[in-house]
């Protein structure tokens, strides 16, 4: 995966209102084995292009199959994941913040009840250009690259909104038992750093439903059971603190709910087949015009 940020320290980058460009990413087939497990983007959009393969994917509550010529919308706070170990999958994904529209919530691209994969058919080619031209220029570093960037991101937006996203479909109503489930899955979601035991939010009242239900709706939901899935939820953060932050793995491993560092280990290299250590030094994301980075992780996982 390649990936570059566009940088706003310099004085002659006007700083943006709305609709900012924080990154662009290009992934190839390659980084299949090594994949980026369950989470979340707190005040993030990100915009995906499926330049080539199939696979699955997991946003909010469902999953969904994508194909080449698919364009998913990631909304600020929607869990997701990625499921690209079985096909080659090829994609560019722009991630925004400060994102304001009158009929949406802050950081949101899409209303968050239509489905959030679109179909662009004709569309795609001239797409694939635009993308691809975005990430050449913050790879390139010609003159005016970041603002160059920031310009091609805003005809891409304004493009979706004014064409794709008119295709909108509504996602359908639940009855009571799964939206309870959802419920329940939400829940994890937002607490996964936290133990978590069905039986104890009975016996307080909060969701009276039966556990073999649940552990089987769950699962045929989620086709992870409940332990799998909130093991997945604390991987897939974990990912997101090693790439963004320095925080050591150990201080890592107890902010998502995993007390233990060798067990975290052990855990993080069954899920994404390489160790944390491994992982933070191949994917670190870096500012380009910042220079390479020198680990300082002493952990020797």
């Amino acid at each position: 995966m390649k990936q570059y940020f566009v940088s706003r320290n310099s004085h002659s980058y006007p700083i943006q209102v709305n609709d900012q460009l924080v990154y662009i990413s290009k992934v190839s087939v390659a980084d299949r084995d090594h994949p980026r497990t369950m989470h979340a983007h707190e005040d993030l959009v990100e915009v995906i292009l499926i330049t080539q393969g199939n696979g699955d994917i997991f946003i909010g509550n469902r999953y969904f199959p994508i194909k080449k010529g698919d364009l998913i919308v990631y909304n600020s706070t929607v869990v997701h994941d990625e499921l690209f170990s079985s096909q080659p999958v090829s994609l560019y994904c722009l991630a925004f913040k400060q994102l304001e529209q009158t009929d949406l919530r802050r950081n949101a691209l899409i209303p968050d009840d239509i489905q959030p994969i679109f179909q662009t058919g004709q569309q795609f080619e001239l797409l694939k250009s635009w993308f691809a031209s975005a990430f050449s220029l913050l790879e390139s570093e010609v003159n005016g690259y970041e603002q160059l960037a920031q310009k091609m991101s805003e005809i891409i937006l304004t493009f979706l909104r004014e064409n794709t996203f008119q295709k909108a479909i509504k996602n359908e109503i639940e009855d009571h038992k799964l939206a309870a489930v959802r419920d329940i899955k939400t829940y994890i979601d937002n607490h996964f750093a936290e133990d978590f035991k069905l039986k104890d939010f009975k016996e307080q009242g909060r969701w009276a439903i039966n556990e073999y239900y649940f552990a089987h709706k769950f699962k045929e939901l989620y086709a992870y059971s409940p332990i799998e899935y909130l093991q997945r939820r604390r991987i897939g953060e974990a990912q997101t603190m090693l790439i963004n932050t320095d925080l050591s793995l150990t201080a890592i491993a107890h902010q998502v709910g995993l007390n233990s560092s060798t067990y975290f280990s052990t855990l993080f290299k069954k899920m994404v087949n390489m160790t944390p250590k491994e992982y933070r030094m191949k994917y670190t994301l870096k500012e380009k015009n910042q220079g390479k980075e020198q680990d300082s992780e002493k952990d020797s996982f």
